[in-house]
């Protein structure tokens, strides 16, 4: 009879003691459960909306959670999340096109439905969801990367550099990793974690993993064998960051009574040769902001000093073109259009896939075209560098301004007495230019003046995958300096509402609001004048001078008839003997006897539209 009691007591105790448990346990949440589940998914989490696209170079700032977390309840209080809603705020804009921020997301529950993972195969899944998810494309490959670890977040880190140290598939995770906090991670341990051990063993009914705990149980062997991999692994480069706190954490608060303790001590969280910043927060509050606190300030001051001299590098532009377009400059629109189509045309097999030649007769505005087009599309290209053709001493000076932009490295006194083509600064350029990658920005040279082709200014056109080219040059063979094709657009005179335009530069009118006779005598100047860029741009010039815009236009009319060839003195010296001494010799001495017949007879046609039949210089020359 007594053992029947003692039966039926126990059975009444177990029954009341696995009750109890279930009360006790019924509110610890499991993965397996949708409703009690983490809102975000697995993986890596874009945490932010600064650019949809991954820039070349760019960085990527991943933020691990530690135990039993996830990203929804990690990094915020009541309602707000500082990675996602502060952070992106505190960005400067101009870094916003070139940083992404990302939640990673891991299942470190260990009080119900646990995984079975150990530290070692979440540092491995770490490495796998980074190169599967945003770092599958060569550019993706260029970014660097910031991590941001709180707790054993940290320690899954370290695993995961250490992994992608030794492990080829992941070494470039390794080479563009910049910089890693640690947000309370327990590098020697944590006094909670024997607490924490204790607990898992009793929540094993329920599948708990004790052996996530036992990882970091203070001083452990395996922690010191981690921290001197983690140490030998990394290079001298990467910033750490260790921040520890400086409050106890409260465990439990009775009326007046309370019980607090270090979970992660500053021996713990810090060791030498590295940044180490204490917060004002216990062990929860090192990662968990409300408002932007000093202490978030801090973190994100760290963040700054870490990201802004990566984005600046990565924006920092090579431009090295020495002239700009005139402040009378009038946009030419299908001129402006045939050049920008024509830089879009493809060559797969020419030796600089984009390339074009602008060609016409001087004075026609070759020049300032190319110049509106760089400076209407410099952002398309890093480096811009401009290359003046006129000859052999030009060309060398060109490239050494250039190298010099590059900051290439060039001991120009071994250049002295070599060829233009073995000049070791020609080549350095030339070298850079071509070993341009496809991650890299895509390149832009503008060989100007290349009238006279003779010299043999193709032996140092530049060369590469990654290349456009514009030329500009009178002689329209011009297209073949570059093997494989060359689009090319032809320069004439103006139209005549362009030339209209122009002279109402200079005089600082608006089209719509100047009165008809204005336009009309504008119109009459500029038809006098053939329509000739430099010509209607000298006359402009002249007429501006004047504050009287009406009797400027009447006087030069009535100037023109009487003074005709002092007015255009200047085109006449300047612009019709260079047109024909530069090129018109060159396809001389070439044997090009048709094309130099052909030039002949444009040089009259434009001396004969802008002088006259009858003036002397039109009848010398004839």
């Amino acid at each position: 009879m007594d053992w029947a009691w003692i039966a039926l007591y126990l059975c009444i105790l177990l029954a009341s003691a696995a009750v109890l448990y279930d009360q006790l346990t019924k509110r610890i949440p499991s993965r397996l459960r949708a409703e009690e589940a983490p809102k975000s998914a697995f993986g890596l989490v874009r945490a932010d909306a600064l650019s949809p696209h991954a820039s070349t170079h760019g960085i990527d700032i991943i933020f691990v959670h530690g135990l039993g977390s996830n990203p929804d309840t990690t990094w915020g209080l009541k309602g707000t999340c500082w990675v996602s809603d502060f952070l992106p705020q505190d960005i400067p804009a101009a870094f916003h096109t070139d940083v992404r921020i990302f939640f990673y997301n891991y299942d470190s529950y260990w009080k119900r439905d646990a995984v079975q993972a150990r530290l070692w195969s979440l540092g491995k899944s770490l490495l796998d969801h980074i190169t599967s998810e945003i770092r599958g494309t060569e550019e993706d490959r260029t970014r660097n990367l910031v991590f941001v670890g709180h707790s054993y977040g940290g320690l899954v880190i370290k695993r995961a550099l250490i992994q992608a140290s030794t492990n080829q598939t992941f070494a470039n995770v390794a080479e563009h990793t910049r910089a890693v906090f640690f947000l309370g991670t327990p590098h020697r341990g944590s006094s909670f974690s024997t607490w924490g051990s204790i607990a898992a063993r009793a929540l094993q009914p329920l599948g708990s993993n004790p052996s996530l705990l036992q990882e970091v149980e203070y001083d452990s062997l395996p922690l010191q064998d981690l921290h001197e991999e983690f140490e030998n692994a990394v290079s001298d480069k990467l910033r750490v960051v260790n921040f520890y706190e400086q409050r106890k954490t409260r465990i439990l608060k009775l009326w007046f009574l309370q019980w607090e303790e270090w979970c992660v001590r500053e021996q713990s969280a810090t060791y030498s040769r590295v940044e180490n910043v204490g917060l004002s927060v216990d062990h929860y509050g090192l990662n968990k902001f409300g408002s932007k606190n000093e202490n978030y300030k801090i973190i994100l001051r760290k963040l700054l000093q870490t990201i802004t001299p990566i984005a600046l590098q990565k924006q920092q532009r090579f431009y090295s073109v020495p002239v700009g377009t005139v402040e009378s400059y009038t946009e030419r629109h299908k001129l402006s259009t045939a050049v920008k189509e024509g830089l879009r045309v493809h060559h797969l097999t020419a030796t600089v896939p984009y390339a074009l030649a602008i060609y016409g007769l001087g004075g026609t505005g070759k020049t300032q075209l190319a110049l509106k087009y760089v400076q209407d599309y410099k952002d398309e290209y890093n480096p811009i560098l401009w290359i003046d053709a006129k000859d052999e001493d030009s060309v060398r000076s060109s490239f050494e301004r250039c190298a010099s932009e590059l900051q290439l490295s060039v001991d120009r006194t071994q250049n002295q007495g070599s060829s233009l083509p073995d000049s070791l600064t020609v080549q350095a350029v030339l070298r850079w230019l071509r070993g341009r990658k496809e991650t890299d920005d895509a390149w832009l040279v503008i060989v100007d003046n290349a009238d006279d082709l003779s010299w043999g200014v193709k032996k140092v056109l530049p060369k590469g995958d990654r290349g456009s080219v514009i030329i500009t040059s009178q002689d329209s063979q011009s297209r073949k300096l570059v093997d494989g094709g060359c689009e090319g657009v032809c320069v004439d005179t103006m139209e005549p509402f362009e030339a209209r335009g122009l002279l109402l530069r200079h005089l600082d009118l608006v089209l719509d609001l100047t009165p008809d006779d204005i336009l009309k005598d504008c119109d009459k100047i500029a038809g006098k004048l053939g329509y000739l860029a430099l010509a209607v741009d000298l006359a402009g010039a002249y007429i501006g001078n004047d504050t009287d815009h009406k009797q400027a236009l009447r006087r030069y009319l009535a100037d023109y008839e009487k003074h005709r060839d002092e007015l255009l003195q200047r085109v006449s010296e300047e612009m019709m003997p260079f047109i024909w001494s530069s090129t018109g010799r060159t396809y001389y001495g070439e044997g090009r006897w048709k094309e130099a017949e052909e030039l002949f007879v444009q040089v009259m046609e434009m001396t004969k539209r802008v002088l006259g039949e009858e003036h002397p210089d039109t009848l010398t020359s004839m």
